[in-house]
C-alpha cells in the first residue's frame, strides 16, 4: 500500500474508533444502599440548619426529607428499571398529575418540570410552592419534589427561576452519584 493510503486507512479505523465509544447512549445507572443518601446534601439543606425529619422507603425507592417543622420538604423517588418500557411507563405514571407542566429536552431522554403556585403575582420563597423535576434516563426514572414555604427569606433565590435551578442542580447531583 502507498503510504498515504495507508495513512488514510490508519485514520478510517482511529476515527470509526473513536466514534464506537462515542455514543448518545444513556449511561448505566445502579442504586446501592439508601436513597436518602443521595440527597443529604441539597439546596434546602444549605439554608436551613436544623437537620430534616427523615422517613424513607428504601425498598420502594423513596426518601423524604422534612425540615423546618414541615414547612419544607424534599421528597425522592430513584428507581432503575431492567428495560426502557418499563420506565417509560414509570415516567408516564408521573406525569398524570395536576400542574404546570414544562418539557426540559436537556436533563436525561426525557423530563419535565411540573410546578404549582399561584401565577398572579411574582415568585417569593415565603408563598407556598411545589416544583418537581422527574427524568427517565435510560431504565433511571428519578422524581425529585419539592414543596413549602419559608418563614425568614434571607439567604433563600429571590426568583422562582434561581430556585428552580438550585433544585436542578440537585436533579443532576443524583444522576451523577446514579451512575455506574
Amino acid at each position: 500500500m502507498l503510504p498515504t493510503a495507508r495513512r488514510a486507512a490508519a485514520a478510517l479505523i482511529l476515527a470509526s474508533t473513536l466514534l464506537a465509544g462515542c455514543s448518545d447512549d444513556p449511561p448505566d445507572y445502579r442504586i446501592e444502599g439508601d436513597v436518602c443518601d443521595l440527597i443529604t446534601e441539597n439546596a434546602v439543606q444549605a439554608r436551613i440548619p436544623e437537620p430534616p425529619e427523615v422517613q424513607a422507603d428504601p425498598a420502594n425507592g423513596q426518601c423524604e426529607l422534612a425540615y423546618a417543622s414541615g414547612s419544607i420538604t424534599l421528597l425522592l423517588f430513584a428507581e432503575v428499571f431492567p428495560d426502557s418500557a418499563a420506565a417509560t411507563a414509570k415516567f408516564d405514571q408521573f406525569k398524570s398529575a395536576e400542574g404546570t407542566v414544562t418539557e426540559l429536552d436537556d436533563l436525561g431522554e426525557a423530563a419535565y418540570l411540573r410546578r404549582w403556585h399561584d401565577d398572579s403575582k411574582p415568585w417569593s420563597p415565603q408563598d407556598l410552592s411545589v416544583f418537581k423535576y422527574v427524568v427517565r434516563d435510560g431504565g433511571l426514572v428519578l422524581s425529585y419534589h419539592y414543596s413549602g414555604f419559608v418563614t425568614e427569606p434571607a439567604g433563600w433565590p429571590a426568583t422562582e427561576q434561581e430556585m428552580q435551578d438550585l433544585l436542578r442542580a440537585d436533579v443532576e447531583k443524583v444522576m451523577t452519584k446514579l451512575e455506574v
